[in-house]
């Protein structure tokens, strides 16, 4: 036999039921309000093995290990200056997949090399910046800047140089302005593109090219080993990891220019997994070995929020299409 509740032990198991149902709501609000990965992460570089952002992929990757916040691995995407990593990342709907970014996340859209737009990934960090270096071999006839310069003005064709992967980047505009503040025009050098700074270094070493602009980290370790010359680099200051190696406006030519690196992760990311990532990579940003890799690379250091990474994104991309559109590559 069945007997109907009293109506105030139905009230009660009413109020019980719905406590419940609260504090268990809460529970899962809470839950996730906080992210941390829960399985490795994949960091995507757009270079080759030994190229530039290659380099902090991996010096990334081993903080993360050493300091417990993940185990990762580093998936090299090469090809269309970047765009190939950018696009991978894009399409990932997991906050575990996140992106080394430098300027061509930006130039490849403003010279129409590829559609993909800042909305497409979701701005994590900016963690620093570092100088192109205009570079040449030991024994290159060209021993400063000005002979160099001079060279070009006779004949802008007459010097093959690598600006690395893509053009309209960081590394053009390095050897862009160069010029331009020579007098010549920045569109009649005879600029040459490869996989990333690794094979820009194979085949200035090789002999194959008179000269390369690419991001400091590329030139340091053979400018100290005497295989390399560095003629100048586009920063306000001489770098405390080669003192010696003028700036290119000690030079003659007031030129600065930096290439930044970001991380990114897929479009849309939810607030709890973003403050996760700030949380991570500002503390990577302090940890000793990201802090030796950016002095030995020449890099300065620096760091920005998802909020503040963004505004500066939006901002640079307004910079570098008046940029690009002046050398005739914005589309």
């Amino acid at each position: 036999m069945t007997h109907d509740l009293p109506s105030f032990n139905r009230l009660k198991l009413t109020v019980w039921t719905s406590a419940a149902l609260l504090m268990a709501g809460s529970a899962s609000v809470q839950a996730q309000g906080v992210w941390k990965p829960e399985k490795p992460v994949e960091i995507v570089v757009g270079s080759a093995a030994g190229g530039g952002n290659d380099k902090s992929g991996r010096v990334l990757q081993k903080i993360l290990s050493e300091t417990k916040s993940a185990e990762a691995v580093v998936t090299n995407k090469v090809g269309g200056g970047g765009a190939i990593a950018y696009n991978y990342v894009s399409q990932k709907k997991d906050a575990h997949v996140i992106g080394i970014a430098q300027a061509g996340l930006l130039t490849n859209h403003i010279t129409g090399r590829s559609p993909l737009t800042l909305s497409a990934l979701t701005p994590l960090s900016y963690v620093g910046s570092e100088p192109v270096a205009l570079t040449v071999r030991a024994d290159s006839p060209y021993k400063n800047l000005k002979q160099f310069l001079d060279q070009l003005k006779k004949d802008p064709t007459s010097l093959s140089i690598s600006v690395g992967s893509t053009l309209g980047g960081t590394n053009h505009f390095g050897i862009a302005l160069l010029a331009k503040s020579a007098g010549v025009d920045p569109k009649k050098l005879k600029l040459l593109v490869f996989g990333g700074g690794a094979e820009s270094v194979t085949n200035l070493l090789g002999g194959h090219i008179q000269a390369m602009s690419q991001l400091v980290n590329n030139s340091i370790p053979h400018q100290k080993a005497g295989t390399m010359r560095i003629l100048c680099i586009t920063s306000p200051n001489r770098l405390a990891a080669i003192p010696d190696v003028p700036t290119c406006t000690e030079e003659g030519a007031k030129v600065v220019a930096e290439g930044w690196t970001v991380i990114v992760g897929p479009k849309d990311l939810p607030a709890p997994q973003v403050a996760a990532w700030e949380k991570i990579l500002l503390a990577a940003t302090q940890h000793p070995e990201w802090k030796n890799y950016l002095a030995s690379s020449g890099w300065s250091a620096d760091y920005k929020n998802a909020k503040d990474t963004s505004a500066f994104l939006k901002e640079d991309y307004e910079e570098t299409k008046a940029l690009l559109t002046e050398f005739g590559l914005a589309k």
